[in-house]
């Protein structure tokens, strides 16, 4: 007996148990942990966006709201609409009116559920948005590629759902957008003018391919250099500022027509209804017309003056395809250069410019053709197109958010 107690003191068999214990009750603490804020950094995230929604309709309304004296209690209340709130406690909404904008910043706790283990009961999370006052105007060119390529993997038809899905997205966007109108450039060698194909600035003595094949009318080829990559003023007078039949186009122009900028959304759903996919690709035309849907001047003049106050325009292209022909060339590295021209003309008006690669194209190209880095999507998949229609919508609609 004696021997067995003078051991115990150096018998260590027991302690590992007790510190494997400790040790896997911290570590199961610190996976808890890690579980809990991951949930609550996306919790901020829906929280900021819906503070973010707060602060637009707050200043788009900024004057009836407050004259009625809107109070933090009537933010709160739209914040929690507009957010969960089943995973969240003590939320405290604040609204602030200032000279020209108008703040709301929210806060919340997010209750822990394995990390309580550790004695963390809750993550707090934050939001804080400020939102311009005046009146938002957003006009935008969707310029969406039809070539015959569009048929294969489904692209074609992905595209005109994701599209479409956008137009309801910005239908019903009321924060900060009082004035909406969008455009629609179907594009492939040529563009369809539909019924403007009998417009003043169309010249008579560059449309006898019409005459001759009366199944192509309406379908355009690029104008004469330098004017194709510019958003020229047509004049009788100068033939090359002119548009005219494409001379070479044998095809039916069965190419869907330009839409001018509507807010006409039955119209443009139509429209994007009734794309198909033919013909080759030629960027700088969808472009060009993209500007032209754009620019106040001729050949489509009912869009706002550059330079209008609280004025957005926005030019969408989407494409497949790398340039293949255009008005009297099939050499790819000059179509290039003049896509590249156009581009800049599009930002040097002032115009924001994404671009989308729907799995194949010129990814350069596009991408320096984009406003941003930011602005171009490579797009892998046809199922990333309303994901991607749908973080264009954001930055849009988010265009009065001050911070």
């Amino acid at each position: 007996m004696a021997p067995t107690l003078r051991s115990f003191p150096d018998d260590t068999r027991g302690n590992i148990a007790v510190m494997f214990a400790l040790a896997a009750f911290v570590l199961f603490g610190l996976v808890g942990a890690a579980v809990d804020y991951s949930r609550a950094a996306g919790t901020k995230t829906n929280l900021q966006r819906a503070v973010d929604g707060a602060a637009l309709l707050a200043a788009k309304n900024s004057e009836q709201l407050q004259a009625q004296g809107m109070t933090d209690e009537a933010a709160r209340d739209y914040v929690r609409k507009t957010f969960s709130t089943e995973r969240i406690s003590d939320m405290q909404v604040k609204i602030t009116w200032m000279e020209d904008r108008v703040r709301v910043e929210a806060t919340a706790n997010v209750p822990t559920t394995l990390a309580n283990i550790v004695g963390i009961r809750a993550v707090p999370v934050a939001g804080t948005s400020e939102a311009l006052f005046g009146d938002s105007k957003v006009e935008i060119a969707l310029v969406l590629d039809n070539t015959g390529s569009m048929n294969q993997s489904n692209k074609l038809t992905t595209l005109k759902s994701a599209a479409k899905s956008f137009l309801d997205k910005m239908q019903k966007s009321t924060g900060g957008l009082d004035s909406l109108r969008i455009g629609i450039v179907p594009f492939e060698t040529d563009v369809n003018l539909g019924s403007y194909k009998t417009a003043w600035w169309v010249d008579p003595a560059q449309t006898a391919q019409w005459t001759a094949n009366p199944a192509t009318s309406g379908c355009i080829w690029d104008r004469e250099q330098p004017n194709d990559v510019k958003d020229t003023l047509p004049s009788t007078g100068v033939p090359s500022t002119m548009f005219g039949a494409d001379a070479t186009r044998n095809s039916a122009c069965n190419l869907a027509p330009i839409v001018p900028l509507t807010g006409d959304f039955s119209a443009l759903r139509a429209s994007i209804n009734g794309m198909n996919a033919v013909g080759t690709t030629n960027l700088t035309i969808g472009l060009v017309w993209g500007y032209h849907l754009l620019s106040p001047s001729e050949p489509i003049s009912n869009a706002l003056p550059f330079g209008t106050k609280n004025l957005t325009k926005y030019l969408i292209l989407m494409t497949d395809g790398e340039n293949t022909k255009s008005r009297g060339t099939s050499d790819v590295a000059a179509m290039d250069a003049r896509t590249r021209q156009a581009c800049d003309s599009v930002k040097a008006a002032g115009i924001t410019l994404f671009t989308a690669r729907i799995i194949n194209g010129n990814a350069s190209l596009l991408q320096d053709c984009a406003s941003n880095p930011t602005m171009y999507y490579d797009v892998q998949d046809v199922a990333q197109l309303e994901p991607v229609f749908t973080s264009i919508y954001a930055t849009i609609t988010g265009s009065r958010i001050a911070r």
